[in-house]
């Protein structure tokens, strides 16, 4: 069905309103053209009105009925109002008027947007250049790029995974998000020819008032600079603030991509920034993707979203550039590939993302597909594989904001050093092994590291923004105390194990580690069995932490000098790798030790484990009674224990693994976690002096 267009144009203080219905006006000689007063001033109030309804209104259903109603009695003449709710054809509303949501236009019944398939047409002085392409394959691909440099974008991960999840079943995906959103990124995926677009990010402007889209290295990709770089005829939705709504036209981002060759651009006419947003444009891509005409699509999710949620103003905060009555394409269901930006020697394929666990974990599923992508990442700046296992550090975890408990860093930090330590080709070294050569030998940070043979540090921080939580990791080269990139993921603390996975699984990208398609599931697979409350207990059980054999808590290390003795004069065993290790009589005492540690858990024998400690305070008590009361059938095995010994003090790193089941549930839970902590020689028997200490 061909759609009707509604011209109205500004000229003397008066609008030029005219409606051409094809099947009606077929043969007909004269156009009715009508004339309705409005000076500039108006016009201009009425801008205003509408841009303020998206921001601070509570009652957003009723404010919008009021100022669409204005609008329409304002704009709409009266001798055409008949024909308009006549109408039932898509309609394409051109106009030069940027500034008029016609959308929010309501006639007395309904708003525009949900009575029609709607449209705008720009009336610009020039035609668009399309560039066409070399097709790639037979199936739909879509570019999604997601850029919050700001880090002031909470929704920002959650409208990732759902509009991949929405794309996944009709095309091949490349997703860039982060720091993999650079400028020479997205230019270079632009000028490949998608069939799909997507941006989720900020659109700022310069000084000159030209609009650009924000990217994840913080640079900006200037409105004119789309136009010349876009390849193909791409459906575009770009969901960010005042994307489609500018001073001027033809510097706009979403007027850019129509220049540049769009099929057609959704953008957004305010910074809706909430979960139904997302929400809209999955909606949309399954109902475009599925053949309906593009205008029929939007007023669909429109609808979908107004029904569930009227007072958020997402189902209004969109608008489609481009003709309503085109479709889009359709093609069979298909895979996520990984991105490859730079030519890279040939890799293994991506095997398909498992099965969806929907009753428990349907994020997982999105996330797995889209690391494993990620996990092929040879970036120009990354660092290149090496035939060695990369030796990392996992430094402190500070608190981005207030309000961070010592538990949820300590569960970062413990998930890096455990999610990390499962692949083969890196070694983890935990911070309090560090600490503890600083303060033998009088190193500094980096020496430390240099002696241990580590060749990166990392260093995380979490941060709370009421229930979203922000986790971020900076990866440095010891050799010259570079950063070298970093990591970041946001999502809800109900989802706080799998935004850990996640952040892992990017550190190994920046790393230059690729692990396989198994090894990335199996990672995946064994922390669904889990739960941030169960890992909470174990970590509170784990006891007070690194301390001296006075109880007290040692003061820092001092820094290096040029006195420092060298690893000729510490003290530590000399051995022929780059970190110390116990010699045998203290390696099988203190694997005694570890084994004795792991079934007085099992047999949930408090006494027992303060036999084996320097010493156990009421706290560490009362928390073995808690983690013993829910965890029902207890097994605890100890593994991959690596002590490093000097004197009569260690520090012993090791795999901490539990099953049980959970008492108040039922439900079968194992936990996994890399510990590492002090151990002291009395009277020739080791002992422990503190596990897990606070990062």
């Amino acid at each position: 069905m061909r759609a009707a267009t509604l011209t109205i144009e500004p000229a003397a203080s008066a609008l030029h309103v005219r409606l051409d219905v094809p099947e009606r006006d077929v043969g007909e000689a004269l156009v009715r053209e009508f004339r309705q007063r409005v000076d500039a001033a108006t016009l201009r109030a009425l801008e205003e009105s509408a841009g303020t309804l998206f921001h601070g209104r509570a009652r957003f259903a009723e404010e919008a009925r009021r100022t669409g109603a204005a609008l329409y009695r304002t704009l709409v003449p009266e001798g055409l109002r008949d024909d308009l709710r006549a109408l039932r054809t898509p309609l394409v509303v051109a106009s030069s008027l940027t500034g008029i949501p016609w959308e929010l236009v309501h006639d007395g019944d309904e708003f525009w947007g949900l009575r029609y398939a709607l449209g705008t047409r720009l009336v610009l002085d020039r035609s668009a250049t399309v560039r066409t392409s070399a097709r790639r394959g037979d199936r739909p691909r879509a570019l999604v790029i997601g850029a919050d440099p700001a880090g002031d974008l909470p929704h920002l991960a959650s409208e990732l995974d759902a509009v991949c999840d929405a794309l996944e079943t009709r095309g091949d995906i490349v997703c860039v998000a982060d720091r993999l959103a650079s400028l020479d990124r997205v230019l270079t995926l632009l000028g490949e020819g998608f069939d799909v677009v997507h941006f989720a990010g900020h659109v700022v402007t310069d000084e000159g008032d030209r609009p650009a889209l924000l990217l994840g290295d913080g640079r900006r990709l200037p409105a004119s600079v789309i136009e010349a770089n876009l390849v193909g005829r791409p459906l575009v939705y770009v969901n960010g603030c005042a994307s489609a709504h500018a001073a001027a036209a033809s510097a706009s981002v979403a007027h850019a991509f129509l220049h540049g060759g769009a099929l057609a651009v959704v953008g957004t006419v305010a910074d809706v920034a909430d979960d139904h947003a997302a929400t809209l444009a999955t909606t949309f891509y399954r109902e475009a993707l599925g053949g309906a005409p593009l205008g029929n699509a939007l007023r669909e999710a429109r609808a979908q979203v107004r029904e569930k949620a009227p007072d958020s103003p997402a189902w209004m905060s969109v608008v489609l550039y481009g003709n309503p009555a085109q479709t889009a394409m359709r093609d069979e269901p298909a895979k996520v590939v990984p991105i490859r930006p730079t030519p890279v020697p040939a890799a293994p394929v991506a095997a398909p993302a498992p099965a969806r666990s929907k009753p428990r974990w349907p994020w997982i599923t999105a996330l797995l597909a889209v690391l494993v992508g990620l996990a092929f990442v040879l970036g120009r700046d990354r660092i290149q594989p090496a035939s060695r296992p990369v030796a990392v550090g996992v430094m402190d975890v500070r608190s981005k904001t207030a309000g961070v408990p010592d538990w949820m860093r300590m569960l970062t930090r413990d998930s890096l050093n455990t999610v990390l330590s499962r692949v083969p080709a890196v070694r983890v070294f935990s911070r309090q092994k560090i600490d503890f050569l600083r303060e033998k030998r009088g190193l500094t940070e980096i020496e430390a590291a240099e002696q241990l043979g580590m060749t990166q540090l990392l260093g995380a921080s979490v941060g709370i923004a009421g229930p979203q939580v922000t986790l971020e990791v900076e990866v440095v080269d010891i050799a010259n105390g570079v950063l070298r990139d970093t990591a970041r993921v946001q999502g809800p603390e109900t989802k706080l194990l799998d935004l850990e996975t996640e952040l892992a699984l990017r550190v190994l990208t920046a790393l230059g580690v690729h692990p396989s398609p198994e090894e990335l599931r199996e990672i995946v697979a064994e922390r669904q069995d889990a739960t941030v409350e169960a890992y909470r207990l174990l970590a509170e059980t784990l006891g007070g932490g690194d301390k001296a054999r006075d109880g007290s808590t040692p003061p820092p290390p001092p820094p290096s000098s040029p006195t420092t003795p060298g690893p000729g004069t510490s003290g530590l065993v000399p051995v022929s790798r780059a970190y110390a290790q116990a010699p045998d009589h203290d390696d099988v005492a203190i694997r005694e030790l570890l084994r004795r540690y792991a079934l007085a858990l099992q047999s949930k024998q408090p006494d027992a484990l303060a036999a084996l400690q320097v010493t156990m305070d009421d706290a560490q008590r009362a928390s073995l009674a808690k983690y013993f009361a829910v965890a029902t059938n207890l097994r605890v095995e100890v593994r991959n224990v690596d002590p490093l010994v000097e004197g009569t003090d260690a520090v012993v790193t090791f795999t901490r693994e539990d099953t049980f089941t959970d008492a108040p549930s039922g439900r079968a839970i194992h936990l996994e976690v890399q510990v590492t902590g002090r151990l002291v020689k009395r009277d020739g028997e080791w002992k422990i002096q503190g596990f897990g200490d606070k990062p």
